[in-house]
């Protein structure tokens, strides 16, 4: 499906992502925005161990099924990891999430958040590239507001998967007027863990509790159900994939299950998220929600997403307005990587 160049979801597309609660476009993103992100990841990558957001789900899985073994996170301070730990060794539904590879390499399945609070370039792909006013055409929205960006890197021979989740609970955010982009930096397949989508699970009308993404174990934080276990049966569920080039985006509905496999190839799979919300969504305290990164606001729950925090990017006051570099004039301290 590819996005016609007179407007920015062609009519198909829309129909899709309103059935499916997922769509595939193809070749949105330039190669320089693609640049711009990779460079922001590889600094993400850099920084492992010694910044405060910084996780690698492989090593850490790999300490959760050692019982002995505390919990060692490096710098990294976002997450109580032993808590979760003890929580996921008392799930008796809990098991290892790991693909068979030949390979006995260590891998590295990356994680990290909220690039754009720093860097430039993050920050000219979410508000000036062709996603806010996608995202916008999606969601019927009279206006958004950005709300995160996530950064996913599995290495070559990585076996950890990511457990199959629902975005909603994980966010601070009542309404469901939310879009999730998955952009590859690099080209992605069925071999070096493409993410898998459950074809009209936005419309199952279930909250699902956050996971570990290493386990479906939910947060005990969460009042919400359990995700079912897809893992376990996925010929039971109408389960989509796509194969993506980076410039290619695809995104979901922020109630619409996914999860992927390990990298069981001898390629990269680097990969960055960006979160959007409609002018529907509300500012909500979730029990459950991940705690963001260095949000200043004051909002309480109910309220619009009126913050530097959730800029508004689409639309713009002009079209040619660069909002990121309004943002880097009148943010909150925010500082450029890429000028």
């Amino acid at each position: 499906m590819t996005a016609r160049p007179d407007r920015p979801v062609s009519p198909a597309d829309r129909a899709a992502f309103d059935r499916d609660g997922v769509v595939c476009l193809r070749k949105v993103l330039t190669d320089t925005e693609i640049t711009h992100l990779r460079d922001a990841v590889d600094r993400q990558l850099a920084g492992l161990g010694q910044t405060t957001t910084g996780y690698d789900f492989e090593d850490l899985a790999r300490q959760i099924w050692h019982p002995a073994r505390s919990m060692d996170t490096g710098a990294a301070e976002r997450f109580d990891m032993q808590m979760m730990k003890d929580m996921i060794l008392d799930d008796p539904e809990a098991r290892p999430l790991r693909e068979t590879d030949a390979f006995d390499a260590a891998g590295v399945f990356f994680y990290d958040a909220a690039a754009w609070k720093s860097d430039g370039g993050v920050r000219k792909v979410a508000f000036d590239s062709r996603l806010p006013e996608i995202a916008a055409e999606l969601l019927d929205a009279r206006y958004v507001n950005f709300w995160e960006d996530t950064t996913f890197v599995k290495g070559p021979h990585t076996r950890q998967k990511t457990a199959f989740h629902q975005d909603l609970a994980y966010f601070q955010i009542s309404g469901t007027q939310c879009v999730v982009v998955w952009i590859a930096l690099d080209p992605v397949t069925h071999d070096n863990g493409r993410i898998q989508y459950v074809r009209g699970s936005h419309r199952w009308g279930e909250t699902y509790a956050p996971n570990v993404f290493v386990s479906q174990t939910p947060f005990r934080s969460s009042p919400e159900r359990r995700c079912p276990d897809i893992e376990s049966a996925p010929d039971a569920y109408d389960i989509v994939a796509f194969d993506v080039m980076p410039g290619d985006v695809i995104i979901h509905h922020v109630m619409t299950l996914h999860g992927s496999g390990g990298n069981r190839s001898d390629r990269w799979r680097r990969a960055m998220s960006l979160r959007y919300c409609g002018d529907q969504v509300r500012y909500f305290d979730r029990p459950g929600a991940i705690p963001q990164v260095g949000v200043a606001h004051d909002l309480r729950d109910g309220d619009r997403l009126l913050s530097a925090d959730y800029p508004i990017v689409w639309p713009k006051p002009w079209p040619d307005l660069r909002l990121a570099d309004v943002y880097e004039c009148l943010g909150p301290g925010a500082s450029s990587s890429e000028t």
